[in-house]
């Protein structure tokens, strides 16, 4: 059989300073957890606004990314009109994109929706070259520059120029 290993007895000092460590060990006050408390609030409340303006930047770039996603489908079905020898049209909208299969009902940032294909939603075209977007979501929309009802040229769109529906 193996030796058992002897445990030497703690000395009279030893639990002395055990003792007196486990005597000036106290708890925290009430002011202290309330101090605590308070900072995680503060904490938790700026974090909350951080992570609410994320999700807003998101939906807007989500936005101007279906706006995009409009002009790529428009440029697809604009190319196939002029290798069919049709004379283009000067404005594609949504509503014929989605009846020709070019692109698929989009969702709606804001409201999670799949937003209806329209004729509401457009982009505008120039010299056989799309320039322009209007896209108008349930609740917001590109589609005024200045104050003024008019498609957004492709150059100059930003989150920036999404505006609430009237």
């Amino acid at each position: 059989m193996a030796k058992m290993m002897k445990i030497a007895p703690l000395k009279r000092m030893q639990w002395k300073w055990i003792n007196s460590k486990k005597l000036n060990q106290a708890g925290l006050t009430l002011i202290e957890l309330l101090a605590v408390i308070a900072i995680l609030g503060i904490v938790s409340t700026i974090a909350v606004i951080s992570i609410s303006r994320v999700i807003q930047d998101s939906k807007d770039r989500a936005f101007v990314g279906n706006a995009f996603a409009l002009k790529d489908a428009a440029n697809l079905y604009l190319k196939e009109e002029i290798i069919n020898g049709k004379v283009p049209p000067s404005v594609i909208t949504y509503k014929d994109l989605y009846d020709s299969d070019y692109l698929d009902e989009f969702i709606d940032p804001d409201t999670k929706k799949y937003l209806k294909a329209s004729a509401d939603t457009f982009v505008t075209i120039t010299d056989e070259k799309i320039t322009a977007v209007c896209l108008v979501g349930e609740e917001r929309n590109l589609c005024s520059n200045g104050g003024a009802n008019t498609p957004i040229p492709f150059v100059n769109l930003s989150p920036e120029l999404i505006s609430d529906n009237e």
